[in-house]
């Protein structure tokens, strides 16, 4: 908060005047990644899931508009383009509904529990009502979500997601995942706690970081009625090569 005198006038040397403050976009991950995380996804986007003009995209933990700020002059809501951001953090959904006021474009607050971003949330809330009332999507995105997510949550959300894909929809998420502990000794996050299926990077912060087991992840999407259409690992691994740092999976509906 005291940094944001200054942070504004940077953003306004810089033609960065739609950027939302430094105090929200702190809880989109690095700071200096801000803007080149959200230009890689959209990219992500249209090579994986061929994301086009006429599409309607659901952001999953849309934060404080990073996508959003990419996709405005993209999608045309003239012919049809949609964008709908959702998440927990209320500051940010608030931000993005009085400041990113764009034609096609709209946001909205899932008052779900969570011990950091919304700890007065409900510990019941039903995400599948939450989503299938904001429609159907050609593309559903989830950008370092699943990266903060109990199992629970995941099985939640990849619900809500089969109900709300259209026909030929796909959802590209990304994800730490594991085929067997081993394989977690030289990554670049060290995930020391939990089990086989489920692990986290720091032991009283347990949603700041989580991996799922490859195994875990392939059950649930099935219960979700969803299968893998790509896969494309990332390089946290310690990869030679990969289309980014997290794995990326483009699923589509049974």
């Amino acid at each position: 908060m005291l940094l944001s005198p200054l942070d504004r006038l940077w953003l306004i040397a810089n033609d960065k005047r739609a950027w939302p403050p430094i105090w929200l976009r702190r809880y989109a991950g690095p700071l200096r990644t801000f803007d080149s995380a959200a230009a890689e996804f959209c990219t992500l986007m249209k090579v994986t899931a061929n994301l086009q003009m006429n599409h309607t995209v659901l952001d999953l933990g849309c934060g404080c508009g990073a996508l959003a700020l990419q996709l405005v002059g993209y999608l045309q809501p003239e012919r049809g383009g949609r964008f709908v951001g959702v998440d927990i953090h209320l500051p940010s959904i608030r931000w993005c509904q009085r400041h990113l006021k764009w034609p096609g474009f709209s946001f909205h607050w899932l008052d779900a529990y969570n011990d950091t971003f919304n700890p007065g949330g409900k510990v019941d809330f039903d995400y599948r009502s939450a989503l299938t009332a904001l429609g159907r999507f050609n593309i559903v995105v989830a950008k370092s979500l699943f990266t903060h997510l109990r199992p629970e949550t995941c099985l939640a959300y990849l619900q809500g997601v089969r109900d709300v894909l259209a026909p030929d929809g796909l959802f590209v998420f990304s994800i730490f995942v594991f085929e067997s502990e081993d394989q977690l000794k030289d990554a670049s996050i060290a995930f020391r706690f939990g089990d086989a299926h489920f692990r986290y990077a720091y032991a009283h912060r347990v949603e700041s970081a989580v991996a799922f087991s490859q195994a875990w992840l392939e059950h649930t999407l099935a219960e979700a009625k969803l299968t893998v259409k790509a896969y494309y690992p990332g390089t946290w691994r310690a990869a030679d090569a990969g289309l980014s740092f997290q794995d990326i999976f483009v699923v589509g509906a049974q």
